[in-house]
């Protein structure tokens, strides 16, 4: 059985996840925007160990606490190379008042693997090149990032976004999935595919 938390984080309290499977206690870490210290207390209270962090998208809110993750656990993290520039940007704090993230590892080449879960990467580009969610087929979950929430979906307004491109992802690749599958996004609430379909 897969398992997850949400931890709200960072000042835009953007949504990190971890999600582990209930037959072992390695997780993945996704989309760590902030909050080092509550990430790691979490991860003690239920006696998980991370082995790898996997990251929607790019931007500050979302990559927040990183550097800290990766050199506390040494741990991998990973990143489509669509939006490696954007991770690196020292102007990545897009919003003034988010600070830039600092002491980044260089990402690895490919996503990092769970013990008794296996998921695929989808490329949903729009709300920024190499922007991706995380679906755990098996288990009906879909980790959507910025690229759709309930009732919405992302901005486009940044550097790299097109709302074109964002609609074409979200029905081209997203619309199509089972109508049960749970959408755990970036912020807010979480919805399923089927909720979603009825907004295109």
């Amino acid at each position: 059985m897969m398992r997850y938390e949400l931890i709200p984080v960072g000042i835009l309290q953007t949504n990190c996840y971890l999600a582990w499977s209930s037959k072992s206690s390695s997780c993945l870490v996704i989309d760590p925007g902030g909050s080092f210290d509550l990430i790691e207390s979490r991860l003690g209270k239920l006696n998980l160990k991370p082995v790898g962090v996997l990251l929607t998208h790019g931007h500050v809110d979302h990559i927040g606490s990183v550097g800290e993750i990766s050199s506390k656990y040494k741990i991998p993290v990973w990143i489509h190379e669509g939006d490696r520039g954007l991770y690196f940007d020292p102007g990545n704090a897009i919003l003034p008042w988010i600070p830039a993230a600092k002491g980044l590892p260089e990402p690895a080449q490919e996503p990092p693997t769970l013990e008794g879960l296996s998921y695929e990467v989808i490329h949903t580009p729009g709300h920024t090149p190499g922007g991706v969610c995380f679906y755990f087929a098996e288990h009906g979950i879909l980790f959507s990032g910025d690229t759709i929430f309930q009732g919405t979906y992302g901005r486009t307004d940044f550097p790299g976004g097109s709302y074109s491109t964002l609609m074409k992802s979200i029905k081209d690749k997203l619309l199509p999935l089972p109508k049960n599958v749970v959408v755990l996004p970036g912020h807010q609430e979480a919805t399923t595919i089927g909720d979603e379909q009825d907004n295109y």
